[in-house]
């Protein structure tokens, strides 16, 4: 009896101090850093040390992030005026191009469930290996715009294993105390490549043609997805090794698991929620800083606005999940949107109020990615992280697709983008409230 009630005392005070007793081999752990207490939170010094010992692994997974899936946001519509010009399409046709994504509803939870399985760093090199393949299709293209069209949904399926749901797994796997920061670090990559990337490609079709752009651009992904791979350490993103070998279970257990837990429902309805009004930052956003009564100048410097906006949204966001509870990270960094949203509703039209708006929208735009995958990791065990990953990211595509729909029809009604305005700032609010039903324990990372 002495000896059980010295080991419940333990039991308690090791719960009290922050550690976690491992299930399968009754070791102690010691959890998650960001699980801790504000105050056992470890010194500066020990927080920029993790993200300065794992630089190879931030490295790889940054150019990997760069030169995968979401680089594709950045440059297809550079090839849209030579594709249209020599093929004479239609601007209503190029348009249809935005249904491609509905290719990534099935392939993100499958992408996400072989980088669970097989590994990470194995799904990424395949991904590395395939993705080049079907850029280089792009260059013997003939005029046809469903062979385009079957490229381009190539492309979001095969760049699926490109994209957060292995790369970031990466980031779970090793980082615990700057796990929030170096997300947002890996997570900007691809905007990275947006800026440098444009440009060069632009004067390269401009003097070579863009079949010749796309047979270099086969190359270029090809060259630095390998030198990703390569700065990933051996040891990390491998295949789980399973100690005792388990009974055969069946393939869907995995996602039964995802979608019976509480945690994936509030994120799914929080980030369906507060991401529909996304069509307004493409090509959509100028059109609507026209409305409220700026000229292409203006609007020019309010896209500044914006761009700062997702700026600080994303390094802010990063670093407060690392020192603060996820769930009101969550809720107040996906909520500013709504009351940006609200004010460009208004027929407060001045420029300081512009401004503001224009910057709160964009602070959820640079946080939205990092917060996804941190809270997967936090609320799902690492052996299901890809799984749970790439079913919560159908949301942003459906909500994507949805916004697109609905902004079409209210502006066919109302010819004003007021209503969307209102109803979309009515929904993230919603949305971002959501987030407060996430559990306030996390999941263990105990293995399979």
């Amino acid at each position: 009896m002495a000896v059980r009630s010295n080991g419940k005392r333990f039991g308690r005070m090791a719960a009290r101090q922050g550690w976690a007793l491992c299930r399968d081999c009754r070791k102690e752990q010691r959890g998650d850093a960001m699980h801790q207490p504000i105050s056992d939170r470890a010194p500066l010094g020990d927080y920029l040390g993790e993200i300065a010992s794992n630089w190879r692994v931030l490295a790889g997974a940054g150019l990997g992030m760069a030169v995968g899936l979401q680089m594709f946001s950045y440059i297809t519509s550079i090839f849209a005026p030579f594709l249209i010009k020599d093929f004479g399409w239609t601007r209503s046709t190029f348009a249809l191009i935005g249904f491609t994504m509905l290719v990534t509803l099935p392939t993100m939870p499958i992408a996400g469930r072989l980088a669970d399985r097989f590994g990470a760093k194995r799904m990424a090199l395949a991904g590395v290996l395939l993705l080049p393949a079907v850029i280089w299709l792009f260059s013997r293209l003939q005029g046809d715009f469903r062979y385009y069209f079957a490229c381009s949904a190539g492309v979001m399926a095969v760049g699926c294993l490109t994209s957060p749901v292995t790369y970031t797994r990466l980031i779970v796997e090793r980082f615990q105390r700057a796990r929030g920061l170096a997300l947002t670090i890996v997570m900007s990559a691809p905007a990275l490549t947006g800026i440098l990337l444009p440009p060069t490609l632009t004067r390269f079709m401009a003097e070579n043609g863009w079949r010749l752009a796309y047979e270099w651009l086969a190359l270029f992904v090809l060259v630095a997805g390998l030198i990703a791979i390569a700065l990933i350490p051996r040891d990390c993103g491998g295949a789980p090794v399973r100690k005792v070998r388990e009974p055969s279970a069946p393939r869907e257990r995995h996602f039964r698991e995802v979608l019976g837990a509480p945690a994936f429902w509030a994120i799914f309805a929080g980030v369906l929620l507060t991401t529909v009004h996304t069509p307004l930052h493409g090509s959509q956003f100028v059109v609507l800083l026209n409305e409220q009564g700026l000229d292409a100048m203006a609007a020019a410097r309010m896209l500044q606005v914006y761009s700062l906006g997702t700026l600080i949204g994303r390094i802010v966001c990063g670093v407060a999940l690392d020192y603060y509870p996820a769930r009101y990270v969550a809720t107040i960094s996906m909520m500013l949107p709504a009351f940006g949203l609200a004010l460009l509703a208004s027929p407060l039209d001045v420029a300081w109020a512009i401004g503001f708006a224009v910057f709160l929208i964009g602070v959820t735009v640079g946080a939205e990615g990092d917060l996804l995958s941190f809270l997967v990791g936090r609320y799902f065990r690492i052996e299901i992280f890809g799984t749970a990953l790439g079913m919560c990211y159908c949301a942003l595509y459906i909500a994507s697709l949805s916004g697109v729909l609905l902004n079409s029809r209210l502006l066919a009604t109302y010819d004003t983008f007021g209503p969307f305005l209102w109803l979309t700032a009515g929904a993230v609010l919603v949305g971002s409230l959501l987030f407060l039903r996430l559990p306030r324990e996390a999941a263990g990372r105990t293995g399979e």
